[in-house]
C-alpha cells in the first residue's frame, strides 16, 4: 500500500518571513471580500450572472498558482505544510449543515441546499476521519485514501457553485414563484462563497501538490 509518512520535524522549513507575507496577504484578501459584502457588491440584480461572487470564487486559485508555480520560497512554504492540519480544517466545513436548516425555513431552494449542505457535511466528517487517523496510524492510510477525500471535497464545492448560480432568480435552474438562491449573494451569507470556499479550494490543491511530491 502506498502511504504517506509525516516527519515530526517537517514543518521546520516553513519560512516564518514568507508566513507573515501569506497572513498579511489572507487578512487583505478577508478585508477586501467583506468591504464588498457589506457594500453590497455581490449582490447582482435577479436574472444577471453573479460575475462578482464568481471572480471572488476563481481569482484566488489562479493567484495562488501562479505564486506556487513562480516564485520558489512560496512552493516551498506549500509543500512544508503539515497536510494533516490542512485535512482537519475542513472539519469546518459542517456549518455548511446551515444550508438544509434553511432551506426547511424556505429560505434556500432544494437543489441547492441539499447538495451543498450534505456535501459539505460529508466532506467535515471525512474529513475528521482521516486527519486523525493520518495522527494516529498514517502508515495504515493509503495515499488513494486522500486523493479520493479531496477529489470529493473539490467537487463538492464545484456543484455547490454550480447549483447557486443556476438557482439563481431567473436562472435555468428557478422556477417562477419559488424561492431562489439570491440571499446567497448577500452579507453575511456571502462570506461563504467569496472567502471561505476559495480559501478551501487553494487548502485541497496544496494537498494535491504534496500529494504529487511526497
Amino acid at each position: 500500500m502506498n502511504t504517506l509518512v509525516f516527519d515530526a520535524e517537517s514543518e521546520q522549513g516553513i519560512s516564518p518571513a514568507v508566513t507573515r507575507v501569506v497572513f498579511l496577504i489572507c487578512l487583505g484578501w478577508f478585508a477586501a471580500v467583506l468591504g464588498t459584502a457589506l457594500s453590497g457588491g455581490f449582490n447582482a440584480p435577479a436574472g444577471e450572472r453573479p460575475l462578482a461572487i464568481l471572480v471572488a470564487v476563481m481569482m484566488p486559485a489562479i493567484v495562488y498558482g501562479t505564486g506556487y508555480f513562480s516564485i520558489k520560497a512560496f512552493r516551498d512554504w506549500v509543500l512544508n505544510l503539515d497536510m494533516r492540519h490542512l485535512i482537519l480544517l475542513h472539519s469546518w466545513r459542517m456549518v455548511g449543515m446551515g444550508f438544509v436548516f434553511l432551506y426547511f425555513h424556505d429560505r434556500l431552494p432544494a437543489l441547492f441546499a441539499l447538495p451543498a449542505g450534505l456535501g459539505d457535511a460529508m466532506a467535515a466528517m471525512g474529513a475528521v476521519f482521516l486527519g486523525i487517523a493520518l495522527y494516529d496510524r498514517a502508515a495504515s492510510v493509503s495515499r488513494t485514501r486522500v486523493y479520493l477525500w479531496n477529489t470529493f471535497g473539490l467537487i463538492d464545492f464545484v456543484v455547490a457553485v454550480s447549483m447557486g448560480v443556476m438557482t439563481r432568480t431567473g436562472e435555468v435552474l428557478h422556477s417562477s414563484g419559488q424561492v431562489s438562491s439570491d440571499i446567497m449573494g448577500t452579507f453575511p451569507l456571502v462570506l461563504i462563497p467569496g472567502f471561505a470556499v476559495p480559501f478551501f479550494v487553494i487548502t485541497h490543491l496544496i494537498i494535491y501538490a504534496q500529494l504529487k511530491q511526497r
